[in-house]
């Protein structure tokens, strides 16, 4: 039932979207977006407050600036990808190919890794771009409508794979030499996690990408999203580098491809899931 209505309502509204121009509906999003800012004081509090942490030596009219581009962007973004409901992924390009390229004629497979940057799920309904099968590791929305209205925005795209339940999964996908995605920047609950610096604070972070890499030799091959203003732009980035055979191995992977994930959203701060707790334990932690 759940993904009944979630198909429905991402048709209905995405066949409205489709009837605008592009421009009236990026408009339309960071207006949207600047309501929901305007609106919602609890989310906004959230923005704020997860700013302020990160950026410790930004003045609180910077905060509060960063903050509403960031609700405009996820108002802009939601629109976008919902008006390309139904259609044919977009075909893409990808500065830095020669990186996911030279990854996948190692013959293992690659492990990508991403972050909720920029628009992230135009790479997921573009996965074409990558050059082979693309499967994304992801998590389930508790809400069953918004689990298939989710599901139906990523209907011809990148394959999902439940997050603490795909290992075997994946690792059939990287020995028929396809790529498999992590999305490293969200808090992981699980006691397995890596509590590793994350802007400078202790956050509880999956350990899943750097076990996987660690068992297949399959290389990490940072890939990132961002809005320049003027289009969608998507970059590879050299392969992450650790020692494998060390005792800690896994430890270092992900401290190693967490750094990258937050020199990125450093690079774009108002495109990032701000919304999210990331931050989530002591901060005695994983110091």
């Amino acid at each position: 039932m759940g993904l009944k209505v979630g198909l429905w309502l991402v048709g209905a509204v995405g066949w409205s979207l489709r009837r605008l121009p592009v421009a009236w509906v990026r408009g339309l999003g960071a207006a949207l977006g600047w309501v929901w800012h305007s609106g919602v004081p609890i989310r906004r509090s959230i923005v704020r407050g997860n700013l302020a942490l990160a950026f410790p030596a930004w003045s609180r009219a910077q905060v509060r600036s960063v903050a509403r581009a960031n609700f405009q962007h996820y108002g802009r973004t939601l629109l976008e990808v919902v008006r390309a409901h139904s259609s044919a992924p977009s075909e893409g390009t990808m500065e830095g190919r020669a990186h996911l390229e030279g990854a996948l004629a190692e013959g293992r497979g690659v492990l990508l890794l991403t972050a909720h940057l920029g628009a992230f799920e135009r790479l997921v309904r573009a996965p074409e771009v990558c050059g082979t099968r693309l499967w994304v590791v992801t998590r389930r929305f508790r809400v069953a409508s918004a689990q298939g209205a989710w599901g139906a925005l990523r209907r011809g795209g990148a394959g999902l794979l439940p997050a603490g339940a795909s290992a075997r999964a994946a690792l059939q996908a990287l020995r028929r030499n396809e790529a498999v995605a992590f999305v490293l920047d969200q808090h992981d609950p699980s006691p397995k996690a890596v509590v590793a610096p994350f802007f400078g604070r202790p956050a509880a972070t999956s350990r899943d990408l750097a076990r996987l890499a660690r068992l297949t030799g399959a290389p990490v091959v940072p890939v990132f999203t961002w809005w320049d203003g003027q289009r969608h732009r998507l970059k590879a980035l050299p392969a992450v580098a650790w020692d494998r055979q060390a005792a800690e191995a896994d430890e270092a992977g992900t401290r190693a491809c967490l750094a990258v994930v937050e020199q990125a959203i450093r690079q774009h701060p108002e495109q990032w899931l701000w919304l999210h707790r990331r931050w989530k334990v002591d901060q005695g932690a994983g110091s």
